[in-house]
């Protein structure tokens, strides 16, 4: 049996077609189902108008006390659920109910143990979003992926609040989400081996207000982090932290020895780089990620480089254009650094820490992509 939570507040115009749409959606996968609307007292009928249906749908209301949030709601719902598989989706229509189709199906068809609809997956999108808002998630799903790089490795879409997870990848996890991504917490602390992507298109809220405002952003930035310290990225960050300054160390040295032995700057910058990146990957590789350093070597160095490229090739610009401008060796060359150091960690770090992350089954699947709310 799949179990979907719904969490609600003040869904009253929607509540009822999400409803319908999502009994019509499981039961055309073939899939057992009960439909779980968690309310946080809306006081405009929502809770209502989904225990009107009760005769017709396999639906069930929890009503809680006051705004609690969406997270903690869909950690309350999965807590009375009867099924095997656990799920949530929004009461709004943003989430066209109609891809519980393919997340059960392709959850049926494989050994994933976590389905999730992805906006990101090729013919998935965000139907007449504003720009700004297109940024803002761009951005908010970058920062997940950076902070947390080898637990959302395989996940286009972290910030995701549809998907399909096994109650087994969740025995025993204590599950505190703060916010409203319940997925961080699910794929930060659930035992997830393997998981699946299906795209769909997020629709544009046509009814009632969006619930994201600053207190949410904060509560995501504050999820991150106590994430980041529970699942031990902390102390990988803290290692990738020393390795990094010791290249930085190593980028310096070499510059100044070689200037010192009138090598050409040109040269002598090249190559102190490449010497720092060198000793970044090995650093990294024996310390940093010491646990997935197994085999491989020649293909992760290669890859090390591509990704590591841009930032090397700034850092050597900046540097000759800085002494050129009379600034000293060691100034010019820090710049570099800097500059080079910020753009692996505004752009880079995911794709770095991949390198050296553990491969996972993940796949990504295009059924229903061009699904959009009716």
């Amino acid at each position: 049996m799949i179990s979907v939570v719904i969490p609600t507040y003040r869904e009253a115009e929607t509540i009822e077609p999400t409803l319908r749409r999502a009994a019509a959606a499981l039961e055309k996968a073939g899939e057992a189902f009960e439909l779980l609307v968690v309310d946080d007292a809306s006081g405009d009928g929502t809770a209502e108008r989904a225990e009107s249906l009760q005769k017709e749908l396999p639906v069930r209301v929890l009503r809680r006390r006051g705004k609690r949030g969406l997270a903690t709601a869909v950690v309350d719902g999965w807590a009375i659920a009867r099924g095997e598989v656990l799920g949530v989706m929004d009461g709004d229509l943003q989430h066209p109910p109609e891809v519980l189709t393919q997340l059960a199906e392709t959850l049926r068809q494989t050994e994933a143990d976590l389905v999730v609809a992805s906006r990101y997956c090729s013919d998935g999108g965000s139907n007449r979003w504003p720009w700004w808002r297109r940024i803002g998630s761009a951005a908010a799903t970058h920062l997940a992926a950076t902070v947390l790089p080898l637990r959302l490795a395989d996940l286009t879409d972290p910030m995701s609040g549809m998907f399909l997870v096994r109650a087994r990848a969740l025995e025993g996890v204590k599950l505190e989400p703060l916010g409203f991504r319940t997925l961080l917490e699910v794929v930060g602390k659930g035992k997830i081996a393997s998981s699946r992507e299906v795209s769909y298109v997020f629709e544009r809220r046509e009814q009632g207000r969006s619930k994201l405002g600053a207190r949410q952003c904060a509560e995501y930035l504050l999820h991150l982090g106590r994430l980041a310290r529970s699942t031990g990225q902390v102390r990988d960050w803290a290692r990738y932290a020393l390795v990094g300054l010791a290249g930085a160390g190593v980028d310096l040295a070499v510059l100044v020895g070689l200037v010192a032995a009138h090598w050409p700057v040109a040269l002598a910058a090249a190559v102190a780089i490449q010497l720092a990146i060198l000793s970044n990957f090995f650093g990294n590789r024996w310390w940093t990620f010491s646990r997935h350093a197994s085999g491989q070597l020649g293909r992760k160095l290669v890859c090390y480089e591509k990704v590591c490229a841009p930032g090397a090739g700034l850092n050597w610009l900046l540097t000759l254009v800085l002494l050129h401008a009379g600034w000293p060796l060691v100034g010019a060359a820090g710049a570099g650094i800097v500059a080079d150091g910020a753009v692996n960690l505004s752009l880079n770090i995911p794709s770095i820490w991949r390198i050296w992350g553990p491969r996972s089954a993940s796949k990504r699947e295009n059924h229903g992509s061009s699904l959009t709310a009716a």
